[in-house]
């Protein structure tokens, strides 16, 4: 299971605080079981959002987004308490090594030591609240990797199927590298290109390499037309008058089977991944007493 898949399942946020009321904090906004959501915690969670969409949306169109928000932050929490049940219920623990491995991280974002110390007190955080973050987040991570592993496969087959029907994806175009001049003035143009002819050298302006269609049907026939090393007449465009130079070509390209199997077998993993968590989190919850006030 890849980084990002695993951060987006956890969405957890440190070293960020929410100031609202005590009626507020110690507000219940769901029921897991045995377990509660404060509005404290969703607060907490929500806060990183609220500051990038403020700075984005106003009014009903900012209520919109938090709304929306809130929404799917808080049914992450409450399936991180299910996970964090079904971690009990496996055995599955986080050690010392792995909790310690994880604040040492965090301390390496610090100059020192006791600049987090400092940023800890002044989110109301110490180390051992801390700890039991981490902890939580090494459970929940474990208990996702030791369901998935169980429940997905990928096949010889499924994946040679995969190269096969998404031949595409794994295709480079013909390419060409172009070196372009444009001018706005047609007489400057005019007579840049016959310097050109007479054995100026071709320098300056812009280097790119372009796919076959990607360009104008004006300019795409011209430059893969020609070899390399000439450059083009003068042609009109939207940018003014061009002069175009083919510096290089590349072939189109298929990338072998061996070459992309792993990737194709990564894009596999994670599509069935995400459909195999879904389905679980879905039983999970028919089982469960969930209560969002």
């Amino acid at each position: 299971m890849t980084k990002g898949f695993l951060h987006f399942l956890l969405f957890v946020f440190f070293f960020s605080a929410f100031f609202v009321s005590a009626e507020e904090v110690n507000k219940i906004v769901a029921v897991v079981n045995n377990e509660v959501i404060t509005q404290q915690e969703l607060d907490y969670n929500l806060l990183p959002l609220y500051e990038q969409y403020k700075a984005v949306y106003q009014n009903k169109d900012l209520d919109k987004k938090l709304k929306r928000a809130k929404e799917n932050i808080l049914e992450q929490m409450i399936e991180n308490k299910l996970i964090l049940e079904e971690a009990e219920k496996r055995g599955i623990k986080a050690s010392e090594e792995e909790i310690e491995k994880e604040i040492a991280k965090a301390r390496k974002r610090f100059s020192s030591l006791e600049e987090f110390t400092k940023t800890l007190r002044q989110e109301n955080l110490n180390i051992q609240k801390l700890r039991e973050r981490y902890k939580e987040q090494i459970m929940i991570r474990k208990t996702i990797q030791d369901y998935l592993v169980r429940k997905v496969d990928i096949t010889p087959e499924e994946i040679a199927s995969y190269y096969e029907e998404h031949i595409d994806d794994f295709t480079q175009p013909e390419r060409v590298k172009i070196r372009m001049l444009s001018f706005e003035s047609k007489d400057k143009a005019i007579e840049t290109l016959n310097k050109l002819r007479a054995g100026d050298e071709f320098r300056d302006g812009e280097v790119k390499f372009v796919a076959r269609g990607e360009m104008v049907p004006q300019i795409d026939s011209v430059i893969f037309s020609l070899k390399i090393g000439e450059f083009s007449g003068l042609i009109k465009t939207e940018l003014g008058y061009c002069i175009f130079k083919v510096e290089g070509k590349q072939q189109k390209e298929i990338s072998s089977f061996p070459k992309v199997r792993d990737k194709i077998e990564n894009i596999l993993w994670q599509k069935k991944s995400a459909e195999e968590f879904n389905k679980w989190m879905q039983e999970l919850k028919k089982d469960a007493y969930i209560e969002i006030k």
